[in-house]
Parts: C-alpha cells; sequence; structure tokens
C-alpha cells in the first residue's frame, strides 16, 4: 500500500534535486530601470558593448562574474554557445584596440543582485532563486 507512495515520493525528490544542482540562468535589472524584458540579442548586444543604452535611453551598465565561476561560464555557453577562452579574448581585442572596456567583475551571484539593485542601469546574470524584488527578471537562459 506504501510502496506506490514511496516510489512517487523518490521520482518527486529526484525531480527536484536535479533543479536545485543547475538552477535556471537569468538576466537580472535595476527594477526602477524602466526595462520589463528582452530578448537575446538585446541581451548580447548589452553583454558584449555594441549597445550602451536600454530602449529607453537609460545607460546599460553590465556586470560580469569572475573567470573561476562556473555560472559565467555556463552563462555565455547559453548565451552565445562560446567557451570563456572565447569570451576573454573578445574582450582582450576590444580593450586592446581601445573600442570598449569589458563589463565589471564581480565574486559572486549575490554580488551582482546587490550592484544591480543599486545601479539604475545595472544588468546581470544570476541562478533564478537569487533573484528578488530588488531586481527584476527580463530574459531567461534556456537550455
Amino acid at each position: 500500500m506504501f510502496r506506490p507512495l514511496i516510489k512517487a515520493l523518490i521520482i518527486l525528490f529526484a525531480f527536484l534535486g536535479a533543479g536545485v544542482a543547475s538552477a535556471e540562468l537569468v538576466v537580472i535589472v535595476n527594477a526602477r530601470s524602466g526595462v520589463a524584458a528582452m530578448t537575446r540579442n538585446e541581451v548580447i548586444n548589452i553583454f558584449f558593448g555594441r549597445n550602451r543604452q536600454f530602449f529607453n535611453g537609460v545607460e546599460a551598465r553590465p556586470v560580469d562574474l569572475e573567470d573561476d565561476d562556473p555560472v559565467r561560464a555556463r552563462f555565455y555557453r547559453l548565451l552565445v554557445g562560446k567557451e570563456l577562452s572565447e569570451i576573454n579574448a573578445y574582450w582582450s581585442r576590444q580593450v586592446f584596440t581601445g573600442r570598449m572596456q569589458a563589463p565589471l567583475r564581480l565574486g559572486s551571484t549575490e554580488e551582482i543582485v546587490r550592484w544591480v539593485a543599486a545601479n539604475p542601469g545595472g544588468i546581470g546574470f544570476v541562478e533564478l532563486p537569487r533573484a528578488d524584488a530588488r531586481v527584476r527578471v527580463v530574459y531567461e537562459l534556456r537550455r
């Protein structure tokens, strides 16, 4: 009588555990920025320095994570299908030629949430459970 219930609970916990191990990544902006949603191309253009403003004219100020953070590697893999070595090479070329500066790098996703919440043009990426009322989710990265 209890076996079907136990099996169902085991399966449920297995699915929940898998979701926790690899939480969905989202792009966040300051809750007061006036930006409600973004397209994939808009996110790419902001994070690669091609656009320096949101559609409403607010200056975009992207923030990134340090190289050793696995969330950073996952973000760029999901966003543009590139490895960190390719992303770093891109920014090295841009900085060397004087075209633009790479986004500010922070040490953790909690720092990103705090920074984005404190800066009107702030934009960053975090795992979905980290996003709170201080920020607005504008794009979800799908696998």
